[in-house]
């Protein structure tokens, strides 16, 4: 009897634990293709920054076009307007470095569609490394052969060519070689664009 029983209970086992793999399983799926639930397993995700534009196709010109980000959300959005007797018309956009979940920068333009608005010539605030101000940071590859485009996007002022610059390594070992450049865009947010340097 105790030789029937452990040449069936190895099958017994496997019936009982295949629906739960199988559960496992589809769990592991949702997790790759639903970002919503692989963000779960975070108890803070950083999912992204949205900058307030002054002209929604003059931002695309540098963020799209210059550093190569690509366009994941693009929606006009009607709505009466909070405390005007009038429709507000906005634009959303939201562009992917690497990932469509993390790492994403929002373009809003609140006031899409009318150019006359005084939302569109307020003065661009050009600061500078002072508090109040973000600065976004960039790693992208081949750094000096995008620069023209960067460098040829509307209202982008340079702040300091890329340029060859060494930090401390983590724990203070060795040195991170980066080639760095930093500039405004067209709405005055600060942008630091590196390229990571390796032997």
């Amino acid at each position: 009897m105790p030789q029937i029983i452990r040449a069936v209970l190895p099958a017994v086992f496997a019936a009982l634990l295949a629906p739960l793999v199988a559960q496992a399983g589809h769990h592991a799926e949702e997790k790759v293709d639903d970002p919503l639930v692989a963000a779960a397993e975070f108890p803070l995700l950083f999912r992204r920054t949205t900058l307030v534009v002054r002209d929604i196709e003059t931002s695309l010109k540098l963020y799209r076009d210059g550093l190569g980000m690509e366009v994941i959300y693009d929606q006009e959005i009607n709505r009466p307007h909070s405390s005007e007797d009038r429709e507000q018309r906005l634009r959303l956009i939201f562009l992917k470095a690497s990932h469509d979940y993390v790492g994403v920068i929002g373009l809003i333009d609140y006031e899409y569609g009318y150019p006359d608005h005084p939302a569109h010539t307020k003065p661009v605030r050009r600061e500078g490394f002072t508090p109040g101000n973000a600065i976004l940071l960039f790693n992208i590859e081949e750094l000096e052969e995008k620069w023209s485009t960067i460098e040829s996007a509307p209202g982008v002022e340079i702040i300091s060519k890329p340029k060859l610059t060494s930090y401390p390594g983590y724990g203070g070992v060795g040195e991170i070689r980066v080639l760095v450049s930093k500039f405004y865009d067209a709405d005055g947010y600060i942008l630091e664009v590196n390229q990571i340097l390796r032997d």
